[in-house]
């Protein structure tokens, strides 16, 4: 089934939370000059639903219609009057950062169902949706920004010491770019 992924709009993670992060990471002091989260959804959208005609919905924020409840329901605290970020198809590229930034995508295991997935698939199906979205998921992106010269030149998902401070292990996956749709 195609996957459609809805970055969310608002900070995913206290900023007392990341500050705690920050320090677990095997970095020397100030290498990171700037950290945030988001959460980010995935939506595994039903083999009858034109794929291409609800991305378009979503970049154009259609007010009305399928994206429109889809939108709503996404909302997470905060997040009521911010605009919507552009949500891209599991296929087409992500946005690449600049050189000294890295991203980790952390999201429960691959080839599970988080306790999370499966309420807020009921949520959607009890709005009219079942014929639409076979499954949502959540998950959480990182966006780490080093000051020049000192963005790692390994993947930050296999470094012990970050997956240690970034995750639970017995849960969760992490990734150095958006998982493809058989991962999530």
């Amino acid at each position: 089934m195609p996957m459609l992924v809805v970055p969310g709009r608002a900070s995913a993670v206290s900023g007392f939370r990341l500050t705690a992060l920050l320090a677990k990471f095997p970095f020397p002091t100030g290498a990171i000059t700037s950290i945030d989260a988001h959460h980010v959804h995935f939506l595994d959208i039903a083999d009858t639903t034109d794929i291409a005609a609800l991305h378009a919905a979503a970049l154009a924020n259609e007010a009305t219609g399928v994206w429109s409840v889809i939108s709503t329901l996404l909302c997470g605290p905060g997040e009521g009057g911010l605009a919507p970020k552009a949500p891209i198809l599991l296929n087409s590229q992500e946005e690449r950062p600049d050189p000294n930034e890295r991203r980790i995508w952390v999201l429960p295991r691959s080839g599970t169902i988080s306790p999370w997935s499966s309420k807020a698939t009921d949520i959607f199906h009890l709005c009219g949706l079942r014929d639409v979205v076979a499954r949502v998921e959540r998950g959480v992106v990182y966006r780490l920004e080093f000051a020049k010269g000192f963005a790692p030149d390994f993947k930050l998902s296999e470094h012990r010491l970050v997956i240690e401070a970034g995750s639970d292990r017995m849960t969760e996956t992490l990734y150095d770019q958006c998982p493809e749709a058989h991962e999530v």
